[in-house]
């Protein structure tokens, strides 16, 4: 007789549908003509990056694991005291279709191109919506994603490094990972994608693993 998923069969199986997320958004932006968006906003990138990943995972040729899967552009979230459009509203939602309760993993955009990007990239509308809940308020992980439109990734990670170890009481940087390091992901475009763990408010939610990934529109 058969039990319900232990604690760490669960997460490894949210580890899982979170890799397979990352893999989707990298082939997508390898579908986008990333020179003609190198000065478009954050809604423009956001909308391509998703009509690509649809492409994607309705094409005949797709990936048994992606028939399952659903991408959403800028869907409104659903928060306690805040109804119609006073929802927040994410960038990206994907979501694994099928029974019961569905596995979704939310996706905030920024863009990286000027001075005061990392403060935004981490600021009240960047990852703090995730720290005080408003965004995957029901998840135990999320993700940030970075548009470089000026310098290179490898340049804004070290930025965003920097940032990250001055801001970690800002951004309530867990103990047990007080840092940001690399995910350990080989092969798929994921190689540079880095990890934080934060604690949020309320303290009830639990704390929240983010994934980290830049790609380029230089």
């Amino acid at each position: 007789m058969s039990g319900s998923p232990s604690q760490e069969q669960q997460r490894l199986y949210r580890l899982a549908f979170v890799k397979n997320c990352f893999i989707l958004l990298v082939r997508a932006r390898c579908d986008m003509d990333a020179h003609s968006l190198r000065s478009a906003e954050e809604p423009h990138i956001t909308g391509e990056l998703v009509r690509c990943a649809r492409t994607i995972v309705e094409s005949d040729n797709a990936a048994p694991w992606m028939e399952h899967m659903e991408v959403l552009d800028d869907p409104p979230q659903a928060v306690a005291g805040r109804h119609g459009k006073q929802r927040p509203r994410i960038d990206i939602e994907l979501v694994r279709t099928g029974r019961g309760q569905r596995p979704r993993f939310h996706v905030e955009a920024k863009r990286l191109y000027r001075s005061d990007s990392v403060n935004e990239y981490f600021g009240s509308g960047g990852l703090q919506m995730f720290i005080n809940g408003d965004y995957a308020g029901s998840w135990p992980s999320a993700g940030m994603l970075g548009y470089v439109q000026a310098d290179t990734c490898a340049v804004w990670l070290r930025r965003l490094a920097s940032g990250f170890a001055t801001r970690r009481a800002e951004i309530r940087a867990s103990e047990d990972l007080p840092d940001w390091v690399p995910a350990g992901w080989q092969g798929d475009g994921l190689d540079s994608v880095h990890t934080s763990r934060h604690e949020r408010h309320p303290e009830s939610l639990g704390p929240i693993q983010i994934f980290h990934l830049l790609v380029e529109f230089t």
